[in-house]
């Protein structure tokens, strides 16, 4: 199952733009953690930190280290699982681990990985905040140079949630599973076999040779069009030098995907499937729960990277065509 992360002001559709807006500044203060073993104290002080609204990365990670640190606390204070704030407790360490995931040494993001897994093993029911917490475990496991640990946490996630219920979440098991399988991408062949907008029959065999850049898009996803002109840019400078690229469209309705081809004129061929229940077959083949997804293929059909977004696909070119110039920055709006 495919999910699609949409952020939106509520409030914009109703707000009359002709009246001057006003900047709201959050001054931002350094956290002061108690060192108490009041067990009270310590509770406010989880709930205040909670309702902070960090403005970047530095006070994002100062604020989860806190929470962190003081749920912690409150476990070795309480210890009793029937204890509510217990649970409470245990379930914003869990959380504020998660986060951290990517700020963490490689120990301690095993130890979060375990402590998670058991955690999740052990739970009465499953919440929506825990599907959360499992995929944005492997996300954030994903950014590691290696991705052994991201592969384990997404097949280890997904048994878990069959275990508990196959049919309630079949979806979300059906997403961990596909993750894990991208990530196994890297040096194996890609069996990309599906159709043009056109219908007409394609299968990558057909590039074998060239190096190939295989890019899912979505014609609403903001992110798709900016990234547009640089890899056009790629493109037209490579693709008589062994060069293409394989465009696969998500839109739910051609109409908007083919509308989309003509606003951009985008001139590689570009791929159709129809989806059920918003995915598709070849998402789930190749683990696509986001757009833009990029897949860089070698002369003879394996995957180099799953990495080939923007200057990443140039920085990779660079090392490919040793003897070619390769657009180094993106093009300026």
């Amino acid at each position: 199952m495919a999910f699609w992360l949409t952020l939106e002001c509520k409030d914009c559709s109703s707000q009359d733009s002709t009246k001057p807006s006003v900047a709201v500044t959050t001054l931002w203060f350094p956290i002061e953690v108690p060192l108490t073993d009041d067990v009270k104290k310590l509770e406010v002080f989880l709930d205040a930190t909670k309702k902070r609204q960090p403005t970047n990365p530095e006070q994002y990670i100062e604020m989860q280290r806190a929470l962190r640190f003081v749920s912690k606390k409150l476990i070795e204070l309480i210890q009793d699982r029937n204890v509510p704030l217990f649970a409470k407790a245990e379930a914003e360490y869990i959380n504020a681990s998660v986060m951290l995931l990517g700020n963490d040494g490689a120990d301690a993001q095993q130890q979060t990985f375990e402590r998670f897994r058991v955690y999740l093993k052990e739970k009465a029911s499953i919440e929506f905040v825990d599907i959360q917490m499992a995929i944005l475990a492997g996300q954030n496991l994903e950014q590691l140079a290696d991705p052994t640990l991201a592969k384990q946490a997404y097949r280890a996630f997904a048994a878990i949630f069959w275990e508990k219920d196959p049919e309630q979440f079949k979806d979300i098991i059906a997403m961990l599973e596909s993750n894990a399988r991208r990530l196994d991408f890297p040096g194996n062949p890609f069996p990309l076999n599906s159709s043009t907008m056109s219908g007409e029959d394609f299968n990558i065999e057909s590039y074998r040779g060239k190096y190939v850049l295989v890019y899912f898009w979505e014609s609403g996803a903001r992110a798709c069009e900016q990234e547009h002109p640089y890899m056009l840019s790629v493109y037209n400078k490579y693709k008589d030098k062994g060069f293409e690229i394989v465009g696969i469209g998500l839109d739910e309705k051609k109409g908007v995907a083919l509308a989309f081809i003509q606003r951009l004129q985008i001139p590689w061929v570009n791929l159709w499937e129809s989806r059920k229940n918003g995915v598709s077959k070849v998402m789930e083949t190749f683990g696509v729960s986001a757009v833009p997804t990029s897949f860089l293929i070698d002369k003879s059909g394996k995957v180099i990277t799953i990495e080939a977004r923007g200057l990443l696909l140039g920085k990779a070119l660079e090392k490919l065509l040793p003897d070619e110039v390769v657009p180094s920055d993106l093009p300026k709006k």
